[in-house]
């Protein structure tokens, strides 16, 4: 039974349901036109592969040496004198730092799923107009750290065995660690058009998603992507996702 505010008339009230449901409507159909495909999460095609899930060793903290901490406090002290003296690009030296620290002083959740490897060779980065022949609404690339050499593909999940997902904001930390080891674009269409010759990629039809989130490009309202694979009608299709959807059981991450 839905109670109603004191001051407000059920007319009044029933117009106030009608309007957020024509939102809703409204948004709902905004969202399937930019995103045609079928939903990655779409529950009749999420099935969870049998393969068990297999943790790489956990690294050690490792404690330093006299003599290291020695060198770690002279390059220390001769940064913030060269810093405060003045450099080229300030804010490229805070986001330097930014990125050491979170990506060498913070846990790596990578576990190798044991589940693909694939031989890919040298590769360049695409351009821009590459992209945007991909996906129309991409107007820049935030970034691309993928490598260009021969390298192996192999799957991977960034979570822990108690989590079923994580946020898009999570998600973005836990990749950073490994950040020049992720694979992008160019990977993800290689796959695509090599996948009749690897017989692995079919056990995993209908099991997982590939991330591959070497690359992020920036659309035009502003919302960033990156390329990830799909296997709909018994085919891996290539598709782009919004990075603030986060990251899913079924999910696996490209990186060599």
């Amino acid at each position: 039974m839905v109670l109603l505010p004191q001051r407000l008339g059920y007319f009044q009230f029933l117009n106030i349901l009608s309007a957020a449901a024509k939102i809703r409507a409204e948004t709902y159909t905004r969202v399937l036109r930019e995103r045609p495909f079928l939903p990655r999460h779409h529950k009749e095609r999420i099935v969870m592969t049998t393969k068990t899930v297999v943790a790489d060793e956990q690294a050690k903290l490792v404690k330093p040496t006299d003599e290291q901490i020695a060198t770690y406090t002279r390059r220390r002290h001769e940064l913030d004198d060269r810093f405060l003296k003045g450099v080229r690009g300030v804010q490229g030296v805070l986001d330097g730092l930014q990125i050491l620290i979170e990506r060498d002083f913070m846990e790596d959740f990578f576990l190798d799923t044991g589940e693909l490897s694939i031989q890919i060779p040298a590769l360049p980065r695409p351009t821009l107009e590459e992209l945007q022949k991909d996906r129309s609404n991409i107007k820049s690339i935030k970034r691309d750290t993928s490598t260009t050499e021969p390298t192996i593909l192999k799957l991977y999940t960034v979570l822990r065995p108690t989590e079923n997902s994580i946020n898009g904001t999570e998600y973005e930390r836990r990749i950073l660690v490994r950040q020049n080891s992720l694979l992008g674009f160019q990977h993800r269409n290689w796959v695509r058009d090599h996948q009749d010759e690897h017989p692995a990629l079919k056990e995993l039809f209908g099991k997982v998603y590939i991330d591959f989130p070497a690359l992020i490009a920036v659309g035009g309202d502003g919302d960033r992507r990156y390329p990830f694979l799909v296997s709909v009608g018994g085919r891996w299709l290539g598709r782009w996702d919004w990075i603030d959807y986060g990251f899913h059981r079924d999910g696996r991450v490209a990186s060599k």
